[in-house]
């Protein structure tokens, strides 16, 4: 198996540089806001001091209030393009990362998707993904101003008054250290509320699979007891969360009270006994509650950090799974309509990650013109055989390859290959939405013939809405045997070169399986169609068996054929 990019990829670090053009123009622009907003505050207090204690007129001072005004615009203007900048770059890198998981999936493909609850890859890929939005939104660029705007305030402080300096550099650490302090047990609630949201999607999900299986096993309502325990625990554990944020908050609104509190008293006193002027006192009381403002800002958006960081280690966690599958081009096209009718299995073994090889092969042949079957016990390793044909696990050793009628050896990527395994997944939706999933823009004359080659085209015309009927979810308004054959048209409306099919008699009454060797057996005059089974009705009329037994597969004389 190929190894898989370093986890810290997809740590908040690795993302953060892939949008670093987009964070740095949301702090450039935020940062360029706050030296504006600032000079707006100094031309301010300078007005009211002209309007209050100069005695100047409105008439004189059009001038600075026009400034103050534009100044204003200005500031309010570049600090909405940093917040757009900001935001882009949370949905940017939100999409992207759910992309590169989808992708990622289909790289691992279901072999290596094993390991993980389907309802855990969902929420992954939906809560997850969505949690790095306001990190990349809002919390770096506030952590970015936490350090701009008071550093900027503190040198226009230090300027007017070292009095003041000195109160608000003293109190200003504390509000970061005691938010670090709080951060360190908020961390892990959030990552324990992680767990149970991960836990919960997973739980509901297969509750809602084996619904059946609950009523008839009569576990309903125990199963539902223990859905309401998981929802309890996760309603729990985000009050927990909750809890700290409003005692992050408290911390910082009793710092900043204390602090603004304290400037103010030394400036009345100092006002009263006349050693300090107007303007210096009001624009340092003007700029001490902002000197809080990125604080408390950094403060409200803490918690997106907290969810960014559990996020990332379920992100961490999917893209470590191993992509067992190579690399192919999306159907290419055929040059000529050429066919593979030979695949060739050079002596190979198989392995599942980290395992010993499980399955090896002397070299095998398989043609167009008749069945081939993989016989053999349950756990052989017929199964891994068509797995690794269909490229699900990569060959250690060993290749496949595809010939065409002229003996010319064929690239990999330019052959179709189909599956149909041995409980075929349908979505909820019709006929034809099903159909077209292995080929989207199928006409329906495409659909039809499918559907006649698996034999089942007769049965959906007798429906009254014909392929337009529901199926239900998962195909639960359809028999099994109506199962596989709307599953096999599925698979022939690609037109693969190579049919791989897994126990498709398995379950099935006489009648059914009937349909289904027939089809199978037509379908094999014009590709190249590997079944693995213990029907011994499918195997009588297969052309060639591959018996597959202590890891080894060889092919079965004519006289081991008939005694099978």
């Amino acid at each position: 198996m190929r190894s898989t990019p370093p986890t810290t990829e997809w740590q908040l670090t690795g993302l953060t540089r892939r949008v670093s053009g987009w964070l740095a123009a949301a702090i450039g622009l935020g940062g360029l806001a706050a030296v504006l907003f600032v000079w707006q505050l100094s031309t301010l207090a300078q007005l009211v001091d002209s309007l209050t204690f100069k005695g100047q007129g409105l008439s004189t001072l059009r001038g600075e209030f026009l400034k103050t005004f534009l100044l204003c615009a200005a500031s309010l203007s570049l600090q909405w393009v940093a917040d757009m900048a900001g935001t882009h770059a949370g949905l940017r890198i939100s999409t992207a990362v759910q992309q590169d998981g989808i992708a990622h999936i289909f790289k691992a493909g279901p072999v290596g998707c094993a390991t993980q609850a389907t309802g855990q890859l969902v929420t992954t890929l939906t809560e997850s993904t969505a949690a790095l939005t306001p990190y990349f939104a809002q919390y770096l660029p506030r952590a970015a101003m936490m350090v701009i705007l008071p550093l900027l305030i503190l040198g226009v402080t230090l300027h007017l008054d070292s009095w003041s300096f000195i109160v608000l550099l003293c109190t200003g650490p504390l509000v970061p250290v005691f938010m670090a302090l709080v951060g360190y047990s908020a961390q892990a609630i959030m990552d324990r509320q992680w767990v149970n949201l991960v836990i919960m999607g997973a739980s509901f999900l297969d509750n809602l699979t084996g619904l059946r299986t609950l009523r008839l096993f009569a576990q309903t309502q125990s199963s539902a007891a223990r859905m309401a325990a998981q929802t309890e625990a996760h309603r729990s554990a985000t009050f927990a969360v909750m809890r700290v944020a409003f005692l992050t908050s408290a911390v910082l609104e009793f710092f900043a009270s204390l602090s603004i509190a304290l400037v103010a008293v030394l400036f009345g006193a100092r006002l009263l006994h006349g050693t300090v002027d107007f303007r210096s006192a009001f624009l340092v009381l003007l700029l001490a509650p902002e000197y809080f403002m990125p604080l408390r800002a950094f403060s409200a958006s803490y918690h997106a950090k907290q969810n960014a960081t559990a996020a990332a280690k379920r992100l961490s966690a999917l893209f470590a799974l191993p992509t067992t599958i190579q690399p192919r081009a999306n159907k290419p096209e055929r040059q000529n309509k050429v066919q593979a009718t030979l695949l060739t299995c050079a002596p190979f073994s198989v392995a599942y990650q980290g395992a010993t090889p499980q399955l090896s092969s002397l070299e095998t042949r398989f043609q167009v013109g008749g069945l081939s079957i993989l016989s053999g016990e349950s756990g052989a390793g017929k199964t891994t055989f068509l797995r690794a044909t269909l490229g699900f696990l990569p060959l250690p050793e060993g290749s496949l390859k595809f010939y065409d009628a002229k003996g010319q050896s064929l690239p990999p990527d330019t052959c179709r290959m189909a599956w149909l395994p041995q409980k075929p997944l349908m979505v909820f939706g019709s006929i034809a939405q099903n159909l077209r999933l292995a080929a989207p823009t199928a006409s329906q004359m495409q659909l039809e013939k499918a559907c006649a080659q698996a034999d089942i085209l007769e049965f959906i015309n007798s429906l009254l809405d014909g392929f337009n009927t529901f199926i239900g979810d998962r195909g639960s308004l359809l028999s099994g045997g109506q199962l596989k054959r709307l599953a096999l048209a599925r698979a022939l409306l690609g037109n693969p070169d190579v049919l791989c099919l897994d126990e498709p008699t398995a379950n099935l009454d006489a009648q059914s399986a009937g349909h289904i060797i027939q089809t199978l057996l037509h379908c094999a005059k014009t590709r190249i169609v590997i079944a693995a089974t213990h029907d011994a009705r499918l195997s009588a009329h297969a052309a060639q068996i591959m018996l597959v037994e202590n890891g080894q597969i060889f092919p079965l004389s004519a006289e081991q054929k008939v005694a099978s």
